[in-house]
């Protein structure tokens, strides 16, 4: 029994020295080179269907699965493009992010492109050791964007260890604390809940990358907000984690509704911090002023 032991903690201390955060978060990057390689090679359906995982989500507007939506679509030779700048992996190296400019040609061939975007993947580890997309979503920005430096990977802080269900329950603290918050004021409790490195992405505008450029991109878009989560995934070190659902949000001239992505990511000294904000409406409401 002893030997059985010994052989168990043995076989648990490789397994964690194989665990290499920086190394995982390479092979997604890697993994999504190849996406984007094949999407070139091929068509943008071939290539999600073949790197999408089973139960991957997309929005249209709202979250819908995926692969059946790329599988009921016709083929096409629309030519999707896009690049990683900003990457983060969880120190279980089994649920990462990548997120970057985008843009789309009616065919590969184009001079032109025919718009421009922001991308978000979320990566995650599937049994087979594969990694697979779990989120793919991406919303339009004005113009092109220079990509110039390789991407910026973002692993997790190494703190305490705690059971997934205190990392849960600290990570629904963090939530309610900023939906609380939201309902009174969209923009602090955004601002509040921000990690340093957040990125806040609207459709239509260029995402701001920290935490005063998102405060002065929400500034006009100060309101109301209430949320309803629809799915939710947190990482075996419970220290990335991802929701989404819908949103409702009420300013001064109009009320909007919508679907949200939100990643959270804890910080070095184990506090859940909002990293990534991402919402896409569907219609806003025009209220009337009294003359």
């Amino acid at each position: 029994m002893r030997f059985f032991f010994c052989l168990l903690l043995l076989t648990l201390h490789v397994t964690a020295e194989e665990c290499d955060p920086q190394a995982a978060a390479q092979t997604m990057l890697e993994n999504e080179i190849k996406f984007i390689a094949q999407g070139q090679a091929e068509d943008a359906r071939t290539a999600s269907l073949a790197w999408l995982a089973d139960d991957a989500i997309m929005f249209e507007p709202g979250p819908v699965n995926a692969k059946k939506t790329w599988n009921e679509r016709e083929e096409t030779i629309l030519s999707l493009k896009w690049e990683p700048t900003f990457a983060g992996m969880a120190r279980s190296c089994d649920l990462g992010f990548t997120t970057g400019p985008a843009e789309w040609r009616k065919a590969k061939d184009d001079e032109k492109p025919l718009g421009y975007g922001q991308y978000i993947s979320i990566w995650k580890k599937q049994k087979d050791g594969s990694w697979k997309v779990a989120v793919d979503l991406g919303g339009a920005v004005p113009a092109a964007r220079k990509v110039e430096d390789p991407p910026a990977i973002l692993i997790s802080p190494a703190t305490e260890e705690r059971t997934p269900a205190a990392a849960t329950k600290a990570l629904r603290a963090a939530e309610k604390w900023f939906t609380d918050t939201a309902k009174t004021d969209s923009t602090s409790a955004l601002v509040g809940a921000s990690s340093e490195e957040i990125l806040v992405q609207r459709e239509g505008v260029f995402p701001a990358a920290g935490r005063q450029p998102a405060a002065l991109m929400l500034s006009v878009r100060r309101g109301r907000l209430t949320t309803s989560t629809l799915g939710n995934t947190m990482s075996a070190a419970g220290d990335l984690a991802y929701r989404y659902g819908k949103y409702t949000l009420e300013m001064s001239q109009n009320t909007e509704r919508g679907y949200y992505l939100q990643i959270w990511q804890t910080d070095a000294a184990g506090a859940w911090k909002l990293l990534v904000d991402y919402q896409t409406p569907t219609r806003p409401e025009i209220k009337k002023i009294d003359e």
